[in-house]
């Protein structure tokens, strides 16, 4: 990864709109190959006739999510753990796993209507957005907070929000913290939290280094990339709050594409390429092996 100073690289991503922190060595590691495999035509033929003939899915993602999703310095190849899940999967079913930049909060919109067929997204698994579109779960992650290195504030706990600036990326895990938390605030008599929105996670992590935010609200697996990347200047205070599964969002009208998925999922945990996909991003601790659907709280 560059080593490059910290306000050089995040104000080239809120700039860019390219979320990779990425070095020369770190970009050439990302790139490595990790095969899934031939295609298994038992599973391939669960996928509906239409994405079969058009050897393609359309996949939602927010690409400002590192080291799940975020842009090669072309600023057009998608990189990160589910980039490469995509493939893999693709491999299994025979088609193209084709990544298309989305807003965050625009990803379900968009799937409920037939603009992409499924999200690859590093999305919770939640219960109010079951309502909206099925989930296979792929991993687990939990909320975190990150604060400059120090911890200055002394944050320890979520209560610990109140009255301070949050910046979070818009409909996105920390926002939905935030809400959460913000009703804790007034039945403790504590002033409201001051969130601080943006349509991209690299803009949430540069408010936070420019002062312009007290701490930034997201997954925890993303938070700990950051500060893996700028460790003179953040630190997670607060990390494993409310850990749910990361699931993949298919529309609930795609059952067929939603089971395609998951018995590509689960073949890739059966030989082994899941592990490797997560050692090579540093996941392991994030694993969730069983390919479950809506298994979220």
């Amino acid at each position: 990864m560059r080593r490059a100073l910290a306000i050089t690289l995040f104000t080239g991503l809120s700039l860019t709109g390219c979320a990779a922190p990425e070095e020369t060595t770190t970009a050439a590691a990302s790139r490595t190959e990790i095969a899934a495999g031939a295609k298994d035509e038992a599973v391939a033929r669960l996928l509906p006739a239409d994405i079969r003939q058009a050897g393609k899915v359309r996949v939602a993602s927010g690409v400002s999510f590192p080291p799940m999703e975020f842009f090669d310095t072309d600023n057009k190849t998608v990189l990160g753990f589910d980039a490469d899940l995509g493939k893999a999967l693709g491999e299994v079913l025979g088609v193209e796993f084709a990544f298309e930049n989305v807003s965050f909060d625009g990803i379900i919109g968009g799937l409920n209507a037939g603009r992409y067929d499924l999200g690859l997204t590093s999305m919770l698994d939640k219960k109010e957005r079951q309502q909206q579109v099925d989930f296979v779960d792929y991993l687990k992650s939990g909320s975190a907070l990150m604060v400059a290195k120090g911890n200055p504030q002394g944050v320890k706990e979520t209560l610990d929000m109140c009255g301070r600036k949050v910046a979070v990326e818009k409909a996105a895990t920390g926002d939905l913290l935030v809400d959460d938390v913000t009703k804790k605030c007034a039945g403790a008599g504590k002033p409201a939290v001051e969130k601080v929105p943006f349509p991209d996670q690299a803009s949430a992590v540069q408010a936070l280094q420019s002062g312009r935010a007290d701490m930034v609200a997201a997954l925890d697996l993303t938070l700990a990339y950051s500060v893996k990347q700028a460790p003179q200047q953040f630190e997670v205070a607060v990390s494993a709050i409310d850990p749910l599964p990361v699931g993949i969002p298919v529309p609930k009208n795609k059952p067929q594409l939603r089971d395609a998925v998951q018995a590509a999922l689960k073949k890739l945990i059966a030989t082994g390429t899941y592990d490797r996909l997560l050692a090579k991003w540093n996941l392991q601790a994030q694993a969730f092996k069983d390919a479950a659907i809506n298994a979220g709280a």
